[in-house]
This record gives C-alpha cells, structure tokens and sequence, in this order.
C-alpha cells in the first residue's frame, strides 16, 4: 500500500509505529518536524480500514493544499468551509453518508456545531485527526479557543481512536493536549528536532535588511523560497523592491481579497514565480516540497513559530538555508502588540517567548542545539549546518576582566538583583534606587563606564551561556561554581567579536549533492511535470516532487518496472503519469 498508493519505498522514522498505533486502535500524539512525513501516518491506515477518516484542520488553505493532493491520487476526499455554498455542504455530506468518501476535512470551528455533530454520528468514523494539534494548548504559539472544545470529542464518540499532531510542542504543551484532548494512555511519539539539511545562519539587521537579502539571494537564483515580514504593507514593499531587482516574487498577507490570496497562492506553488513575500498568515501546512530557502526579515515572535516557518524549507530532503534577520526593535515592537492582553500571566507568557527567541538569535551558541533545548530534546553542536558552528573560530575578544566586574557586583550585592541593577552600579548610575541602598559606596561603582550599556547586556548573555551564571526567581542573576574559577582567574572567558561590535560578512553555506544526477534531464522532467500540472490545474509537487525528479534523472530507467523501482513512484502514479516521463527520459 505504501508503494502503491503513495509511491514510497520504505517508511521515515517514526511513521510505521504511528500507523501501527492507528491500525491498532490506540490513542495517538505525534510531534514530528515539517517534512517528517505525518500526513502519511494517517492517510495510510485510511486506505487500509473500512469507513471515513474525519480531519480536524485550522486554516481553509491547508485544508484545500491537503484535499487537492488526494484527489490527485484518485483518493476520494472532501472539505466542508464557510466558503462553500449549502448546496455544496449538503452534496458532500450526502456522499459522506453514503460512504463514497475516504477523508472528510472540517475546522474546529465546524466541529462545535450541534448540527455537524448529529451528521457525523450518521457516518462510519474509522478515527478523529487533530491537526497542528498545538492549537489546543493555551502554552503553545496558536492557541485558538475552537480547538479547546476538541475534548468534546472522546464524550460524544468514546470508542473512536483520536491521532493528533503538531510540528513543534514543549513537554508543557504536549501534557496540555493529551489532557485537553481527554486521551487515554495515548501512543507518543515524538521526533528529533535536529533537521540536517537545513542550514541556519543568523544576523543583526543594517537599516530595512534589503541589501542582506540581496546578497543572500544571489546564493539561490530561480529557487523556491519564502520571505517572512512584519505587517501586511512590508510584504508589499519588499515583493515591488524585489521584482524590481529582478526577481519573480508576490506578496501574501490577510488583508488581501481572499481570491488574490488564492490566486497568488496557486502561482507559487506551480513554480510561476519563486518567491513568496508573506506574513505569518501563509504557511501553516503548505506541502511544496521544494522550498529551497526562508528568510525572516526580522524576529518571529517565539521560537515555534521560528522552528515551524523554517521547517517549510527542504521537505523533500535536500540541502536548503534560512536566514534570520533581526535587531533589538523588533523585541519592543512585538511587547507592544501585547499591550491589549488583560491575563497577566498569558502575558508574561507571551513576553518570555519573545525573550527567548531574541537570545537565541544574539548567542553564539549551535542554532540547532539551542532549537533542540528549547523543545526538550538532546543534541551535540551540529558542527557544520549552522553559522554559529562555521564560524566558531572566528575572531574572538578576551572579557575575562568584564566578567570578573560583573561576577563580583553580583557578588557584593549578595546575588539579589537582576541585570539591569548590576550593570548600572558598574557605569556609576544616579538611579535612587541604587543610592538609596548604598550602592555607590560599593568598589565596582563607577569602573564599568568604558562599555555601553548594551555592551553590558550582552557579556551578561554570554556568561548566561556559558552557566558561568543562572538566572534565579524574577531574573536575579546567581552565581555558579564556575563564577568562583573566573573570579580567580583560572577560568578565562572570551566572546566573538561581532556580537559587541556590528560585523557583517557573507556566509558560505555547505551544499553537498546527495548524489550525482543528469541536471539537463532534471530541467527537462521538471518542464514536462509543469505542463502537466496546468492541464490539470494542480501543484507541481503533486505530480512527483523535486527529490523524484532527481532520482528519475540519476536511474534513468526504461520502463515500468525498473520506474516503478525508483523511490517516490507508485503503481498509481506510474498509471497517472509514468508514460508520458517515461518518453521523456528514453528521448
């Protein structure tokens, strides 16, 4: 079935178990990276059961992505929006009934309708599907209030199995969802968050960051990418700037009429223009699987959404770069956005987040491994697929004497205050607070004036890094067993030069073939796979993705059987589409 019907030749990790679990009727979480592969885990047993498989999913878009590349695999699926008339709704719940479709898509919203509920007790339900499962967690990065009334669902069909998944969930959100949701003793699974054909590099932003882009992009002339911005009149702004410089781009934000938002959407996936310009209104769940680059043009408000953004680069597997452009600004600009949120304690969320995603992008720390931490997974420096690891060796400034300024205020202060009051005791601040308890009279007063204060702020995160010092209740700085070395010298403290002072430099990223493959072929199957695509008005990537083509490329085969070997065909593919590639190849 796995080759057949979806052309694979074996299965990801992670996948058999979950298919495994759904087959076996057991509850199921699955946290698995973008392009791990989880729309399988739960479109195989599909196939495989009697009945129809109900599909829980947030956006009309990802709903349409998804429904669009089953039918092109003749599989029999359907969705239900508001953007569809009753005449529609009530021709597809009839064939739902009737038991003519495999997968019924729905959003949550839909699902808390009385009506929809009575429907869906009329139908053979083989398991729920609870995509971007996240949503349900008011801990995670998207919280909707809709997804919160899942838990409804093991009440009103106690004996239905329920597969949830998500790309990016803490061990805080995970327990949210499986208690949310009411799942009992589910099967967790839960991915690396290591993606190795993903090269991360991070810089601090020169004015609008256009100039950067630039260089950046000359790295990937006529490759698929996406460009994250802001507000909805940057992505305006950059797509003009761009088109201008040469390059094929649209913008995509919310504000736009839904039909340009569609028609734009569509223009992309089907390659007629190679870079998107978006908010974070596009992405969630887009499957074109050759996104060869994303760049955020400032910083995304957490590191979920950072790690689910990026994670739209590389689905097929091949080597792809992200960028992360970013200044101190954007940090005040996102607090601000929260000024309306009446939970306090949301909001401290919220703002902790924000903090959060600024140090990673200022540490010189391996960007792969502090994404691991952040998701309470395990993971050696990547050595290789991140900047910080590339340019570990790059020019480096002794602040041991800094850090003995520092761990001594801290000190002399009996470890009782945060960052801000100890580095204003080292520039001799006035501030009444400080005078008020004796401050100045302390010896450090006073001898730190030499570094601004934002010189200050980033010694403290790097010995923060180094857990030369941690971080006790309400941000008060304390002093570890390594302090004391550092304090008498026989621990030396050193950090990379541009972090104190603005150095740009261009990056050389590795970009190893993962084998040799006629390149000429490959345009031309790629041509052949467009003309397709616009006779049946579908994605490209549906066809066969980049990573099939390549293959073809490289095997060359001659007919049938030896295409049907060739990893990404199936037996229904070869139906659809294996003659007429075939010709191709053998011309």
């Amino acid at each position: 079935m796995l080759k057949d019907i979806f052309g694979h030749n074996g299965f990801r990790p992670l996948q058999e178990e979950g298919v495994d679990a759904i087959l076996a009727g057991q509850d199921l979480l699955m946290i698995l990276p973008t392009g791990g592969g989880k729309s399988l885990v739960f479109q195989l047993p599909t196939m495989m059961m009697e009945g129809i498989t109900i599909v829980v999913s947030p956006l009309i878009a990802l709903m349409q992505d998804q429904v669009a590349a089953l039918q092109a695999q003749k599989i029999n699926a359907q969705m239900i929006s508001s953007a569809q008339s009753y005449e529609e709704v009530d021709d597809i719940m009839y064939a739902a009934v009737n038991g003519d479709l495999k997968f019924l898509y729905l959003s949550p919203e839909r699902l808390n309708n009385g009506r929809t509920l009575d429907f869906l007790h009329n139908l053979n339900i083989n398991f729920f599907v609870i995509d971007e499962a996240h949503c349900i967690s008011q801990w995670g990065h998207e919280f909707r209030d809709d997804y919160r009334s899942l838990g409804n669902l093991k009440a009103n069909f106690p004996h239905t199995t329920i597969a949830a998944f998500t790309a990016t969930s803490t061990d805080n959100v995970t327990e949210d969802i499986i208690r949310e949701l009411r799942v009992q003793e589910p099967k967790l699974l839960k991915g690396r968050v290591f993606r190795e054909n993903i090269f991360i590099s991070a810089e601090r932003r020169i004015s609008n960051g256009q100039a950067q882009l630039k260089n950046f992009l000359l790295r990937h002339i006529n490759e698929s990418g996406i460009i994250y911005v802001s507000s909805r009149k940057k992505t305006e702004e950059l797509s003009s700037f761009l088109n201008q410089s040469g390059y094929k781009s649209l913008p995509y934000h919310a504000g736009l009429p839904q039909h340009v938002r569609e028609q734009n959407f569509k223009i992309f996936v089907n390659d007629k223009v190679d870079i998107m310009v978006a908010t974070i209104a596009f992405g969630m769940g887009i499957d074109k699987s050759d996104i060869r680059f994303v760049v955020h043009m400032s910083l995304p408000k957490s590191q979920e959404n950072y790690y689910q953004e990026i994670g739209r680069a590389g689905r097929d597997g091949d080597d792809s770069e992200v960028l992360l452009l970013f200044n101190a600004g954007d940090i005040v600009l996102h607090k601000r956005f929260l000024s309306d949120i009446q939970n306090e304690e949301y909001k401290t969320h919220l703002e902790t987040k924000i903090d959060q995603i600024y140090k990673y992008s200022t540490s010189e720390l391996c960007f792969h491994q502090q994404l691991a931490e952040y998701f309470d997974d395990t993971l050696d420096p990547c050595k290789d697929r991140c900047d910080n690891c590339l340019s570990s060796d790059d020019k480096r400034q002794d602040i041991t004497k800094e850090a003995q300024m520092i761990l001594s205020a801290i000190y002399k202060t009996e470890q009782g205050f945060g960052k801000n009051y100890v580095i204003d005791i080292l520039r001799g601040s006035s501030e009444q607070k400080l005078l008020a308890n004796g401050a100045d009279k302390l010896s450090m007063y006073g001898i730190g004036l030499a570094l601004s204060k934002k010189e200050w702020f980033v010694i403290v995160e790097r010995l923060l890094e180094l857990k030369i010092l941690t971080l006790g209740d309400f941000s008060v700085l304390k002093l570890t067993s390594d302090a004391i070395e550092v304090l008498k010298s026989l621990k030396l403290v050193d950090i990379k030069s541009s972090r104190l002072v603005i150095n740009i430099k261009e990056k050389k990223v590795k970009q190893d073939k993962e084998f040799d493959y006629d390149e000429e072929l490959f345009e031309q199957l790629r041509t052949k796979r467009s003309e397709l695509a616009s006779e049946m008005g579908v994605p490209a990537y549906i066809i066969f993705s980049d990573k099939t083509l390549k293959h073809l490329a490289n095997d060359k085969p001659s007919d049938k059987i030896s295409m049907l070997e060739v990893n990404g065909v199936g037996a229904k593919k070869y139906e659809q589409f294996g003659e007429e590639f075939l010709s191709v190849i053998n011309d």
